[in-house]
């Protein structure tokens, strides 16, 4: 049962677009620090940087148990899917490793090598994509850049999340932001609740997509690349969410491509955004877009209103 709390306003949400690469990790860890009062039961951040230059290489985020062997064994779950390994970066945190593969791969072959590192039992994919890299973790925005050094990762646009858990467990697996494995590169972090979580998530499971969690923020990642695997662009399928899911709820979504905001029929959970000349931003509190010093106009997105902003 999904636990409503109301009258409070629950787990902090931010994205900004840049309109130029620029250091996209330190502005969204500034945010998330105002934001930091609405959870401290996880992190998490979604960064889109450069892709690999050459066709096919992908970039997976894997959090990978501290045992002797556990990199021999990924390498060959990788291998034998039919992923060639391109580059390993290990990096240790806390008795785990959260590290970083960039891999050469058909996209039919991704769902395989996730299946794979998985069924090692010493590994779990976190993200994967051309340019995306998902870092989160149980711990508060500013620990999360120590582990990490979030505040140094360049892009051009990205998303950030701070958690206070009302329903499912409190790790890393469930932290924000989440991701669809079947579709590279989006990614979603949500405020609020699905009410129509399990209508909705059986009509995606029928048409063959596979959930990692019981979170009912990855219904939404789900819910939206279906909707762009069917033809609507992300304006469309975001506004047919609007529609279909009930509840109370504020999200932001991202693309290789674009950002995308959606605050519920009814405006029970806010969703703020600001336009300047050099970025984009939206937030959960106005706060958390003061502090990016910015000229330009601030305003909260009406009930049922979405917002999509494409890179330049």
């Amino acid at each position: 049962m999904v636990a409503v709390y109301r009258g409070i306003h629950i787990c902090g949400i931010a994205g900004v677009l840049l309109h130029e690469d620029s250091c996209v990790g330190r502005l969204l860890l500034r945010m998330m620090s105002a934001l930091q009062h609405r959870g401290t039961d996880s992190a998490g951040v979604a960064i889109y940087g450069k892709a690999p230059f050459e066709k096919n290489e992908y970039i997976l985020r894997i959090a990978t148990r501290d045992i002797i062997g556990a990199a021999s064994e990924i390498s060959t779950a990788i291998a034998r899917a039919g992923g060639d390994i391109r580059s390993i970066h290990l990096n240790p945190v806390n008795g785990y490793g959260f590290d970083k593969y960039v891999i050469k791969a058909e996209k039919t072959s991704l769902k395989r090598i996730i299946v794979n590192v998985a069924s090692t039992k010493v590994a779990e994919v976190l993200s994967v994509g051309r340019c995306l890299e998902i870092i989160k973790d149980v711990c508060t925005a500013n620990e999360l850049d120590e582990r990490f050094k979030v505040s140094g990762l360049e892009g051009s646009h990205g998303l950030g999340h701070v958690r206070f858990s009302t329903e499912s467990q409190v790790d890393l697996l469930h932290a924000h932001p989440f991701q669809a494995f079947d579709y590279p590169d989006i990614a979603v972090v949500h405020n609020g609740q699905i009410t129509n979580y399990y209508k909705i998530r059986e009509k995606l499971e029928r048409k063959g997509r596979h959930f990692e969690t019981e979170n009912d923020s990855e219904l939404i990642v789900h819910y939206i690349s279906d909707k762009l695997e069917q033809g609507f662009n992300l304006q469309e399928a975001i506004g047919e969410s609007v529609k279909d899911l009930d509840g109370p709820f504020s999200y932001i979504i991202s693309t290789s491509e674009a950002i995308g905001v959606a605050r519920d029929k009814l405006g029970l959970r806010p969703a703020l955004v600001l336009e300047s000349d050099k970025l984009c931003a939206v937030a959960s509190e106005e706060n958390a877009l003061r502090v990016l010093e910015q000229s330009g106009s601030i305003r909260n997105l009406q009930p049922g209103e979405v917002v999509t902003w494409q890179m330049q």
